[in-house]
């Protein structure tokens, strides 16, 4: 070793320069943008080192293909619940056209069977010119059904009072006789009383046929005033 030549001089002034020769982490330019930038400096176990752009940007790539996959499957799911939605519609529109379907059949059936029940004729016991037809409902016995001429309705007449509504157990129902809210007779229909028969034509009794004794035909010819809505029936002696 020559003399006058200091080692730890050396290596300090070598030091030195490499520190003046060398850029800090703090006095690195700062950029505006990525563009161009492959890396980044960082430290490492006390040293420095090159970080990848790639590594930065993965947990943010992760994150966004994780978001793809639930958009993904969200889109099926709702997919498949406009299927469902659609299925369910369908079904409950079917439901209702079936529920329509049974509604006028049991109409029908109602129709039938109340026509079936008031039936073509109705018999009354007696016909009375004048009398007050109250709006109340009689549910007591005994008494019978009447029709009254001034007035145009069929009533009960019990104990001297004239109901124009009625529900008696024997007695033929208000239906057969007068309409849904007793304002009128029903129109079309035959009414009985003993041998006459009359139709509810124009909202009014008009008798139709008078069915008279059975007679001889000599009894018949003899007759001097022959009624034309009167129905005479008549016997050939043998």
């Amino acid at each position: 070793m020559a003399e006058g030549i200091n080692i730890e001089q050396i290596v300090q002034e070598v030091l030195d320069r490499v520190l003046q020769s060398s850029t800090g982490v703090e006095d690195l330019e700062t950029v505006t943008s990525l563009s161009g930038v492959k890396s980044l400096p960082g430290e490492k176990d006390g040293k420095m080192v090159n970080v990848p752009l790639e590594l930065i940007g993965k947990p943010a790539n992760d994150a966004a293909a994780r978001a793809e996959a639930a958009a993904k499957k969200a889109e099926g799911a709702v997919a498949g619940l406009e299927e469902k939605t659609q299925a369910a519609t369908e079904a409950a529109t079917k439901a209702n056209e079936a529920a329509a379907k049974a509604e006028n059949a049991a109409a029908k059936v109602e129709q039938t069977t109340a026509a079936a029940v008031g039936g073509a004729t109705a018999r009354f016991s007696s016909w009375m010119e004048t009398g007050n037809v109250l709006p109340d409902k009689s549910t007591k016995p005994g008494g019978s059904v009447v029709y009254v001429a001034d007035a145009g309705k069929f009533a009960y007449h019990m104990d001297s009072t004239l109901y124009g509504d009625w529900d008696v157990a024997g007695v033929p129902p208000a239906g057969m006789f007068m309409n849904a809210d007793r304002t009128a007779i029903l129109p079309d229909k035959l009414y009985l009383l003993g041998d006459a028969v009359y139709t509810g034509t124009g909202g009014s009794l008009r008798l139709l046929a008078y069915r008279h004794e059975v007679m001889s035909g000599e009894a018949y010819e003899a007759l001097q005033d022959k009624d034309a809505n009167t129905l005479y029936l008549i016997y050939e002696e043998d």
